[in-house]
């Protein structure tokens, strides 16, 4: 009988070892597999940048003539990878520095399909112009994580709703004069903090796109910060609010009092093409 307790101790011990060990093996793997994931895709998103300082200049605009050379050899490996890979494993901020990639990645892929053209708005059949064109945001462009998107479901169906993060609205770009600068490298996620507070300075900084203050009491802004104003906060005084930390002083303080009366600027879509002698 005693043979039989002593039995059923070393059984249990071993079960319970075994859990343990189960439990430990998972506690280290996973993080494990979700950093070699992020490695793996370092130099993609390098090959990317790479892409970016070559074609786009210090002003955010697209050597799209140049590019459409060289697009096989640079821009479609990168979108062939976008397609292939899943990045639910990742980290937040890897995640959504890989959906930032596609959306710009797949509007670049979207013009030069179509290049030349005068705004992207001229992709779709219909007058050239948002009010009346059939919308090229709601184009399949291709796959991401294997599944074929368009641009719209890309910023609105997964940045916006999963994401919930503002600064998206200085990052993804949308290949018009008046979208904020193309950021002349790819996002990354240990370093997508620091880019898009760098976007966000750049972009409300801009007095071609925003100018902060117009006057004394006013705010003439990015028609970008009205159509999107509830992701930044529920009234006028909460978007303001958002965009104090940005600057200092008077005008600082200003913005988190909520103070200024605001207005928006006139949305030009012109394409972002170095090209265009006529650009800003």
């Amino acid at each position: 009988m005693r043979c039989f307790r002593l039995v059923g101790v070393l059984v249990g011990a071993a079960l319970l070892l075994g859990a343990a060990g189960r439990a430990g093996w998972a506690q280290s793997e996973a993080p494990r597999e979700a950093r070699v994931v992020t490695t793996e895709a370092a130099p993609r998103h390098a090959a990317f940048s790479r892409l970016l300082s070559r074609f786009v200049d210090e002003r955010g605009r697209v050597d799209y003539a140049g590019l459409k050379q060289h697009a096989k050899t640079t821009l479609t490996p990168y979108l062939q990878w976008l397609g292939t890979t899943d990045p639910s494993g990742w980290t937040r901020a890897a995640r959504l520095a890989f959906w930032i990639n596609a959306y710009n990645a797949y509007t670049l892929k979207l013009i030069l399909d179509h290049y030349p053209v005068r705004t992207i708005w001229a992709l779709t059949p219909g007058p050239a112009t948002p009010q009346k064109a059939q919308s090229p945001f709601q184009v399949p462009v291709g796959p991401v994580a294997d599944t074929v998107r368009t641009l719209d479901e890309i910023e609105h169906a997964i940045i916006r709703v999963r994401f919930q993060e503002p600064r998206i609205h200085y990052a993804v770009v949308c290949a018009a004069k008046s979208c904020p600068p193309l950021r002349r490298e790819a996002y990354t996620g240990p370093r997508l903090d620091a880019q898009l507070d760098a976007q966000a300075r750049s972009f409300l900084h801009n007095t071609a796109k925003n100018r902060i203050p117009a006057g004394r009491d006013e705010l003439a802004l990015s028609r970008i910060l009205k159509w999107y104003g509830s992701d930044f906060g529920p009234t006028d005084a909460a978007l303001q609010r958002t965009l104090a930390p940005y600057f200092d002083g008077r005008v600082q303080r200003r913005l988190a009092a909520g103070a200024y009366d605001l207005r928006f600027l006139p949305y030009d879509w012109a394409l972002n093409d170095q090209n265009d002698q006529g650009d800003e």
